[in-house]
């Protein structure tokens, strides 16, 4: 499972090969970027920031201190993160809770979203649900 990581110590980064899958849960201690096209089957831990890939599919939870959601890519359990959680065009995720603010572009899908700091919906994004106490606003695409 390893020979598909590779790690920078310097910046305590690990980078995951693009179209790979895991079939168990990964915890990884430490920044993660995930290439394209990757699924985890379970759950994916990072004590520091996620990156993951455009197109790549977490079928259980996800937890980061940040995550940046790239485009198309889907979480289908739920992804908690501490200090901020931004979704690019496209992204689908089926809950998502951020301590901090969440930033969503166009076209993403959230069932159900909770936000600590301020949630921040740009453009046509579909929510199903927002938390009480969620602070929203809305800006049209630039």
């Amino acid at each position: 499972m390893m020979r598909f990581i590779k790690y920078h110590p310097r910046s305590n980064t690990y980078v995951i090969e693009k179209r790979v899958f895991f079939e168990e849960d990964l915890m990884l201690d430490g920044n993660v970027i995930v290439g394209q096209d990757v699924k985890f089957w379970k759950n994916l831990t990072v004590s520091g920031r996620l990156e993951l890939g455009k197109g790549s599919i977490i079928q259980g939870n996800v937890k980061a201190e940040n995550a940046l959601i790239c485009a198309a890519a889907q979480i289908l359990g739920r992804i908690d993160t501490v200090s901020e959680l931004c979704l690019l065009d496209g992204a689908r995720v089926n809950v998502a809770a951020c301590e901090g603010d969440i930033r969503v572009r166009p076209g993403c899908f959230l069932g159900s979203v909770k936000a600590g700091g301020t949630l921040e919906l740009v453009g046509k994004v579909a929510v199903k649900r927002v938390e009480p106490l969620t602070k929203v606003i809305i800006r049209a695409e630039q």
